[in-house]
């Protein structure tokens, strides 16, 4: 009898390991894990290469086109962000696997405002009252274009 509870007590996590085992690859192969996963490294990897670009050194005049364009490419946050960047384009390719891309890509509209509000507390830009008035149209016509019909819209 001891024998049995001490072999049941010492199942209890393997069992708890295993169900998290199976519910990971569940919830990450979600459309909508996959989709805000790929918006969220979207837009960190745009900001890396913003910050990035903005903190390059001035090059000299006389600098050949080549070593120009090569420039900012080898810049350590640059690469960093290209990188987070690609993360963010294999799982959006993993939602758009799952989901219709008519559907996802007006969601990804949500970039805007997320690029938006982090260049203004990140990289302290400056974001106009008509700027903020054409995210917010975007946005609208993100709800617009996935908000269901109703018994009499087409």
């Amino acid at each position: 009898m001891i024998v049995e509870a001490a072999s049941a007590t010492a199942c209890e996590p393997s069992d708890e390991r295993e169900v998290t085992a199976r519910t990971l690859p569940q919830i990450l192969g979600k459309w909508w894990v996959a989709f805000a996963a790929s918006a969220l490294f979207v837009v960190c990897g745009h900001l890396l290469i913003k910050a990035g670009l903005n903190g390059l050194a001035p090059l000299p005049a006389d600098i050949g086109f080549a070593a120009r364009v090569l420039h900012p490419v080898f810049d350590l946050q640059v690469v960093m962000g290209l990188c987070i960047y690609l993360m963010g384009t294999v799982c959006w390719m993993r939602a758009v696997s799952q989901k219709e891309i008519s559907f996802l890509y007006p969601l990804s509209s949500i970039n805007f405002v997320l690029i938006a509000a982090a260049s203004m507390v990140l990289l302290q830009e400056v974001i106009s009252i008509r700027r903020i008035g054409g995210i917010a149209l975007v946005v609208l016509g993100m709800f617009l274009m996935n908000k269901k019909a109703g018994s009499g819209g087409a």
